[in-house]
Protein backbone atom coordinates (compact mmCIF):
# COMPACT_ATOMS: atom_id res chain seq x y z
CA UNK A 1 0.00 0.00 0.00
CA UNK A 2 1.19 3.56 -0.86
CA UNK A 3 1.21 6.57 1.59
CA UNK A 4 2.61 10.06 0.24
CA UNK A 5 3.41 8.24 -3.35
CA UNK A 6 5.80 6.10 -1.41
CA UNK A 7 5.38 1.99 -0.82
CA UNK A 8 5.22 1.19 2.91
CA UNK A 9 8.24 -1.11 2.95
CA UNK A 10 10.16 2.20 1.23
CA UNK A 11 8.72 4.08 4.11
CA UNK A 12 9.44 1.87 7.31
CA UNK A 13 12.71 1.50 5.85
CA UNK A 14 13.46 5.29 5.80
CA UNK A 15 11.66 5.77 8.97
CA UNK A 16 8.72 7.97 7.45
CA UNK A 17 6.16 5.23 7.77
CA UNK A 18 3.99 6.92 10.42
CA UNK A 19 4.05 10.69 9.56
CA UNK A 20 2.89 9.46 6.22
CA UNK A 21 -0.12 7.25 6.87
CA UNK A 22 -0.84 10.05 9.77
CA UNK A 23 -0.90 12.69 7.35
CA UNK A 24 -3.55 10.67 5.13
CA UNK A 25 -5.98 9.76 7.74
CA UNK A 26 -6.67 13.13 9.09
CA UNK A 27 -9.82 13.15 6.47
CA UNK A 28 -11.33 10.46 8.47
CA UNK A 29 -10.34 12.04 11.82
CA UNK A 30 -12.42 15.04 10.77
CA UNK A 31 -15.36 13.19 9.48
CA UNK A 32 -15.14 11.22 12.86
CA UNK A 33 -14.27 14.50 14.71
CA UNK A 34 -17.69 16.60 13.72
CA UNK A 35 -19.90 13.41 13.87
CA UNK A 36 -18.91 13.56 17.66
CA UNK A 37 -18.98 17.38 18.30
CA UNK A 38 -22.66 16.79 16.60
CA UNK A 39 -23.81 13.82 19.43
CA UNK A 40 -22.50 16.13 22.39
CA UNK A 41 -24.16 19.79 20.71
CA UNK A 42 -26.79 19.43 24.02
CA UNK A 43 -24.42 19.37 26.10
CA UNK A 44 -22.02 21.92 24.13
CA UNK A 45 -25.08 24.53 23.90
CA UNK A 46 -25.64 23.76 27.81
CA UNK A 47 -22.51 25.17 28.44
CA UNK A 48 -22.78 27.81 26.71
CA UNK A 49 -25.74 29.09 28.06
CA UNK A 50 -24.24 29.50 31.45
CA UNK A 51 -21.80 32.13 29.67
CA UNK A 52 -22.72 35.55 28.70
CA UNK A 53 -20.37 34.67 25.44
CA UNK A 54 -20.60 38.34 24.32
CA UNK A 55 -19.56 39.87 27.67
CA UNK A 56 -16.77 37.38 28.36
CA UNK A 57 -12.87 37.42 27.60
CA UNK A 58 -12.13 34.22 25.64
CA UNK A 59 -8.27 33.41 26.18
CA UNK A 60 -6.99 30.68 23.30
CA UNK A 61 -4.03 29.12 25.37
CA UNK A 62 -1.35 27.09 24.13
CA UNK A 63 2.01 26.26 22.75
CA UNK A 64 4.47 24.89 19.49
CA UNK A 65 1.91 23.83 17.22
CA UNK A 66 -0.92 23.65 19.63
CA UNK A 67 -0.37 27.89 19.89
CA UNK A 68 -0.54 28.15 15.76
CA UNK A 69 -3.86 26.26 15.72
CA UNK A 70 -5.24 28.18 18.31
CA UNK A 71 -4.41 31.20 16.39
CA UNK A 72 -6.01 30.08 13.10
CA UNK A 73 -9.26 29.45 15.07
CA UNK A 74 -9.04 33.20 16.88
CA UNK A 75 -10.00 35.34 13.96
CA UNK A 76 -13.16 33.03 12.98
CA UNK A 77 -14.48 33.64 16.01
CA UNK A 78 -13.98 37.48 16.04
CA UNK A 79 -14.90 37.73 12.44
CA UNK A 80 -17.77 35.45 12.29
CA UNK A 81 -18.52 35.11 15.73
CA UNK A 82 -17.94 38.06 17.14
CA UNK A 83 -16.22 37.42 20.49
CA UNK A 84 -13.96 38.98 22.31
CA UNK A 85 -10.69 36.73 22.05
CA UNK A 86 -7.40 36.90 22.18
CA UNK A 87 -4.69 33.92 21.85
CA UNK A 88 -1.99 33.66 24.30
CA UNK A 89 0.89 31.21 24.35
CA UNK A 90 1.19 29.17 27.57
CA UNK A 91 5.21 30.24 27.03
CA UNK A 92 4.05 34.01 27.76
CA UNK A 93 1.10 33.36 29.84
CA UNK A 94 2.99 32.24 32.65
CA UNK A 95 5.38 34.83 32.48
CA UNK A 96 3.26 38.00 33.45
CA UNK A 97 -0.02 35.65 34.19
CA UNK A 98 -1.55 38.95 36.11
CA UNK A 99 -1.70 40.84 32.35
CA UNK A 100 -4.57 38.54 31.66
CA UNK A 101 -6.33 37.47 34.70
CA UNK A 102 -6.42 40.64 36.35
CA UNK A 103 -9.53 41.89 35.27
CA UNK A 104 -13.28 42.61 35.72
CA UNK A 105 -14.86 40.42 33.74
CA UNK A 106 -15.51 36.64 32.81
CA UNK A 107 -13.20 34.49 31.67
CA UNK A 108 -13.59 31.37 29.41
CA UNK A 109 -9.85 29.44 29.09
CA UNK A 110 -9.70 27.04 26.49
CA UNK A 111 -6.63 24.98 26.47
CA UNK A 112 -5.08 23.94 23.28
CA UNK A 113 -2.61 21.01 23.38
CA UNK A 114 -1.43 17.67 22.26
CA UNK A 115 -0.87 16.10 25.34
CA UNK A 116 -2.38 18.11 28.06
CA UNK A 117 0.95 17.18 30.57
CA UNK A 118 3.28 20.11 29.43
CA UNK A 119 4.69 21.96 32.07
CA UNK A 120 3.69 25.58 31.15
CA UNK A 121 0.38 24.12 29.55
CA UNK A 122 -0.59 22.87 33.56
CA UNK A 123 1.04 26.10 34.92
CA UNK A 124 -1.35 28.51 32.64
CA UNK A 125 -4.10 26.29 34.08
CA UNK A 126 -3.38 26.34 37.57
CA UNK A 127 -2.81 29.96 37.54
CA UNK A 128 -5.87 30.63 35.80
CA UNK A 129 -8.09 28.74 38.75
CA UNK A 130 -5.94 30.80 41.44
CA UNK A 131 -6.41 33.89 39.92
CA UNK A 132 -9.44 34.45 38.35
CA UNK A 133 -12.80 35.33 40.08
CA UNK A 134 -15.33 34.10 37.37
CA UNK A 135 -13.30 31.47 35.34
CA UNK A 136 -14.82 28.65 32.75
CA UNK A 137 -12.84 26.42 31.11
CA UNK A 138 -12.95 24.33 28.04
CA UNK A 139 -10.44 21.98 27.25
CA UNK A 140 -8.94 21.17 23.62
CA UNK A 141 -6.69 18.48 23.69
CA UNK A 142 -5.76 14.89 21.89
CA UNK A 143 -5.79 12.91 24.66
CA UNK A 144 -7.75 12.15 27.63
CA UNK A 145 -5.22 10.85 29.94
CA UNK A 146 -3.43 13.81 30.70
CA UNK A 147 -2.68 15.83 33.34
CA UNK A 148 -5.11 18.69 32.74
CA UNK A 149 -8.25 16.10 32.79
CA UNK A 150 -6.75 14.61 35.60
CA UNK A 151 -6.17 16.99 37.79
CA UNK A 152 -7.48 20.14 36.68
CA UNK A 153 -10.94 19.40 35.53
CA UNK A 154 -13.73 21.15 36.82
CA UNK A 155 -17.77 21.36 37.44
CA UNK A 156 -17.35 24.36 34.78
CA UNK A 157 -15.07 22.48 32.37
CA UNK A 158 -16.47 21.31 28.88
CA UNK A 159 -14.24 18.33 27.38
CA UNK A 160 -14.70 16.77 24.40
CA UNK A 161 -12.34 13.92 23.77
CA UNK A 162 -11.11 13.49 20.15
CA UNK A 163 -11.14 10.87 18.03
CA UNK A 164 -8.50 8.03 19.58
CA UNK A 165 -5.84 8.40 16.67
CA UNK A 166 -5.84 11.92 16.48
CA UNK A 167 -2.13 11.30 18.50
CA UNK A 168 0.10 10.18 16.05
CA UNK A 169 2.82 7.97 16.74
CA UNK A 170 5.51 9.99 15.15
CA UNK A 171 7.16 12.89 16.41
CA UNK A 172 5.65 16.04 14.57
CA UNK A 173 2.14 17.23 15.15
CA UNK A 174 -0.10 16.67 11.63
CA UNK A 175 -3.71 15.79 12.83
CA UNK A 176 -2.84 17.22 16.59
CA UNK A 177 -2.49 20.48 14.77
CA UNK A 178 -5.83 19.98 12.42
CA UNK A 179 -7.99 18.36 14.80
CA UNK A 180 -7.44 20.92 17.25
CA UNK A 181 -8.96 23.91 14.97
CA UNK A 182 -11.66 22.18 14.02
CA UNK A 183 -13.01 20.73 17.15
CA UNK A 184 -12.72 24.81 18.33
CA UNK A 185 -14.81 26.09 15.22
CA UNK A 186 -16.97 23.15 15.79
CA UNK A 187 -17.96 23.69 18.89
CA UNK A 188 -17.84 27.58 18.97
CA UNK A 189 -19.88 27.56 16.00
CA UNK A 190 -22.29 24.75 16.98
CA UNK A 191 -25.41 26.55 15.80
CA UNK A 192 -23.96 25.41 11.86
CA UNK A 193 -22.70 22.44 12.74
CA UNK A 194 -24.13 20.77 9.63
CA UNK A 195 -22.04 22.90 7.77
CA UNK A 196 -19.03 21.37 8.99
CA UNK A 197 -20.58 17.92 7.96
CA UNK A 198 -20.65 19.40 4.64
CA UNK A 199 -17.39 20.45 4.18
CA UNK A 200 -15.92 17.12 5.98
CA UNK A 201 -17.41 15.01 3.02
CA UNK A 202 -15.93 17.81 -0.03
CA UNK A 203 -12.66 17.50 2.39
CA UNK A 204 -12.66 13.90 1.74
CA UNK A 205 -13.28 13.88 -2.22
CA UNK A 206 -10.47 17.07 -2.31
CA UNK A 207 -7.98 15.10 0.01
CA UNK A 208 -8.04 11.98 -1.59
CA UNK A 209 -7.39 14.15 -5.57
CA UNK A 210 -4.13 15.43 -3.26
CA UNK A 211 -2.97 11.74 -2.70
CA UNK A 212 -3.06 10.44 -5.78
CA UNK A 213 -2.73 12.99 -8.10
CA UNK A 214 -0.61 16.09 -6.50
CA UNK A 215 2.09 13.51 -5.18
CA UNK A 216 4.10 13.91 -8.52
CA UNK A 217 4.63 17.82 -8.36
CA UNK A 218 5.26 17.55 -3.93
CA UNK A 219 8.24 14.84 -4.98
CA UNK A 220 9.55 16.73 -7.77
CA UNK A 221 9.64 20.10 -5.34
CA UNK A 222 10.90 18.24 -2.71
CA UNK A 223 13.92 17.15 -5.02
CA UNK A 224 14.65 20.77 -5.64
CA UNK A 225 18.17 21.74 -4.65
CA UNK A 226 17.06 24.13 -2.40
CA UNK A 227 18.63 24.49 1.38
CA UNK A 228 15.28 26.16 3.61
CA UNK A 229 11.85 27.16 3.43
CA UNK A 230 9.96 30.57 3.81
CA UNK A 231 6.07 30.60 3.79
CA UNK A 232 3.45 33.26 3.91
CA UNK A 233 0.33 34.50 4.09
CA UNK A 234 -2.74 36.52 5.36
CA UNK A 235 -4.63 36.73 8.79
CA UNK A 236 -5.03 32.93 9.64
CA UNK A 237 -3.05 31.36 6.43
CA UNK A 238 -0.08 33.72 8.25
CA UNK A 239 -0.41 31.05 11.37
CA UNK A 240 -0.32 28.28 8.68
CA UNK A 241 2.76 29.55 7.51
CA UNK A 242 4.54 29.63 11.09
CA UNK A 243 3.31 26.04 11.30
CA UNK A 244 5.06 25.43 7.76
CA UNK A 245 8.26 26.84 9.08
CA UNK A 246 7.97 24.54 12.59
CA UNK A 247 7.48 21.59 10.66
CA UNK A 248 10.04 21.89 8.42
CA UNK A 249 12.46 22.12 11.30
CA UNK A 250 11.11 19.68 13.10
CA UNK A 251 10.60 16.70 10.41
CA UNK A 252 14.09 17.45 9.06
CA UNK A 253 16.05 17.20 12.23
CA UNK A 254 16.75 21.57 11.76
CA UNK A 255 18.34 20.62 8.66
CA UNK A 256 16.05 22.28 6.54
CA UNK A 257 15.88 26.13 8.22
CA UNK A 258 12.58 27.92 7.70
CA UNK A 259 10.48 31.40 8.40
CA UNK A 260 7.67 32.64 7.43
CA UNK A 261 6.05 36.15 7.29
CA UNK A 262 2.85 37.48 6.35
CA UNK A 263 1.85 38.70 2.00
CA UNK A 264 2.06 42.05 2.95
CA UNK A 265 4.62 42.23 5.25
CA UNK A 266 6.99 39.72 2.71
CA UNK A 267 8.18 42.68 0.53
CA UNK A 268 9.23 44.77 3.54
CA UNK A 269 12.51 43.16 3.74
CA UNK A 270 12.21 39.53 4.38
CA UNK A 271 11.70 38.92 0.93
CA UNK A 272 15.42 39.39 -0.05
CA UNK A 273 15.99 35.56 1.21
CA UNK A 274 14.94 34.95 -2.19
CA UNK A 275 18.25 35.81 -3.81
CA UNK A 276 19.44 32.17 -2.12
CA UNK A 277 18.07 28.74 -3.45
CA UNK A 278 15.19 28.65 -0.93
CA UNK A 279 11.90 27.22 -1.12
CA UNK A 280 9.07 30.00 -1.17
CA UNK A 281 5.43 28.60 -0.48
CA UNK A 282 2.45 30.87 -0.82
CA UNK A 283 -0.93 30.50 0.95
CA UNK A 284 -3.57 32.09 -1.06
CA UNK A 285 -6.40 33.54 1.23
CA UNK A 286 -10.02 32.06 -0.28
CA UNK A 287 -11.40 35.20 -0.36
CA UNK A 288 -11.13 36.86 -3.40
CA UNK A 289 -10.24 40.58 -1.87
CA UNK A 290 -7.80 39.41 0.48
CA UNK A 291 -5.91 37.27 -1.93
CA UNK A 292 -5.26 39.96 -4.31
CA UNK A 293 -2.80 40.76 -1.99
CA UNK A 294 -1.35 37.18 -1.78
CA UNK A 295 -1.56 36.85 -5.52
CA UNK A 296 0.72 40.17 -6.08
CA UNK A 297 3.16 39.01 -3.85
CA UNK A 298 3.30 35.34 -5.29
CA UNK A 299 3.43 36.68 -8.74
CA UNK A 300 5.92 39.19 -8.05
CA UNK A 301 8.89 37.06 -6.62
CA UNK A 302 7.75 34.59 -8.94
CA UNK A 303 8.88 37.29 -11.88
CA UNK A 304 11.86 38.60 -10.02
CA UNK A 305 14.38 36.07 -11.46
CA UNK A 306 15.55 35.50 -8.21
CA UNK A 307 17.38 31.88 -6.81
CA UNK A 308 14.06 30.81 -4.75
CA UNK A 309 11.32 28.67 -6.10
CA UNK A 310 7.91 29.68 -5.61
CA UNK A 311 5.25 27.53 -4.77
CA UNK A 312 1.66 28.75 -4.62
CA UNK A 313 -1.18 26.78 -3.00
CA UNK A 314 -4.87 28.16 -3.83
CA UNK A 315 -8.65 27.81 -4.07
CA UNK A 316 -8.40 30.21 -7.32
CA UNK A 317 -8.12 28.71 -10.90
CA UNK A 318 -4.49 29.41 -12.27
CA UNK A 319 -6.15 32.20 -14.46
CA UNK A 320 -7.97 33.55 -12.31
CA UNK A 321 -4.91 34.50 -10.02
CA UNK A 322 -2.90 34.63 -13.51
CA UNK A 323 0.23 32.35 -12.21
CA UNK A 324 3.33 33.01 -12.98
CA UNK A 325 4.85 30.26 -11.53
CA UNK A 326 5.50 26.84 -12.69
CA UNK A 327 4.25 25.08 -9.41
CA UNK A 328 0.68 25.40 -8.31
CA UNK A 329 -1.79 23.67 -6.47
CA UNK A 330 -5.15 23.98 -6.86
CA UNK A 331 -8.01 23.15 -4.54
CA UNK A 332 -11.69 23.21 -5.48
CA UNK A 333 -13.75 25.97 -4.16
CA UNK A 334 -16.58 25.31 -1.71
CA UNK A 335 -19.10 27.61 -0.56
CA UNK A 336 -18.68 26.52 3.05
CA UNK A 337 -15.11 27.72 2.93
CA UNK A 338 -16.02 30.85 1.35
CA UNK A 339 -17.57 31.95 4.77
CA UNK A 340 -15.30 30.21 6.93
CA UNK A 341 -12.04 30.71 5.47
CA UNK A 342 -10.14 28.83 8.67
CA UNK A 343 -11.58 25.51 6.82
CA UNK A 344 -8.83 25.90 4.15
CA UNK A 345 -6.18 25.48 6.38
CA UNK A 346 -6.84 22.41 7.01
CA UNK A 347 -6.82 21.24 3.42
CA UNK A 348 -3.25 23.25 2.75
CA UNK A 349 -2.02 21.38 5.85
CA UNK A 350 -1.83 18.13 3.59
CA UNK A 351 0.07 19.69 0.77
CA UNK A 352 2.47 21.29 3.53
CA UNK A 353 3.01 18.16 6.00
CA UNK A 354 3.57 15.70 2.35
CA UNK A 355 6.31 18.21 1.03
CA UNK A 356 8.04 18.12 4.29
CA UNK A 357 7.70 14.69 4.66
CA UNK A 358 9.09 14.20 1.46
CA UNK A 359 11.64 16.68 2.22
CA UNK A 360 12.92 15.08 5.11
CA UNK A 361 13.33 11.52 3.50
CA UNK A 362 15.37 13.29 0.91
CA UNK A 363 17.87 14.88 3.27
CA UNK A 364 18.05 10.95 5.04
CA UNK A 365 15.96 11.85 7.97
CA UNK A 366 13.67 9.69 9.79
CA UNK A 367 10.34 11.86 9.55
CA UNK A 368 8.79 9.42 12.02
CA UNK A 369 11.64 10.78 14.72
CA UNK A 370 13.81 13.36 13.36
CA UNK A 371 15.24 14.31 16.81
CA UNK A 372 16.84 10.60 17.91
CA UNK A 373 18.71 12.05 20.87
CA UNK A 374 15.90 13.37 22.54
CA UNK A 375 16.51 16.80 22.49
CA UNK A 376 13.16 18.26 21.54
CA UNK A 377 10.75 15.27 23.28
CA UNK A 378 7.80 14.80 21.70
CA UNK A 379 6.17 16.02 25.26
CA UNK A 380 8.17 19.39 25.74
CA UNK A 381 8.49 18.24 29.41
CA UNK A 382 12.18 20.15 30.11
CA UNK A 383 10.56 23.39 31.14
CA UNK A 384 11.09 23.84 34.90
CA UNK A 385 8.24 26.18 36.52
CA UNK A 386 9.09 28.68 39.14
CA UNK A 387 6.00 29.67 41.78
Amino acid sequence: MKYLGLEENELREKGGFFAASEIERQPLLWSELIQTVKSKQNEIETFFNQLDLKNTKIYLVGAGSSALAASIVENTLKKKLKLDVETVYSTKLILQPEVYFDIDKPILMVSFGSSGSTPESVEAVRLAQSMCKDLKQMFVLCVDTGILVKEYMTSDTLFIPLPNNTKGKSFAATAEFTCLILQALAIFDIKNIDEYAIFCEYAQIEARNIFENKMDMIKEIAGLDTISMTSVGSLEYEHLAAESALKAVELTGGKFLSNFNSSIEYRHGPKLIMNSPVLCMHYLYPDFFISNYDIDMMNEVATDNLKGTVVGVGFHTPEECHVQTKYYFQLKQNKVIGHNPALGTLLYALIMQSLIVHISLKHGVKADWPSTDDQVPKVANRVKIYK
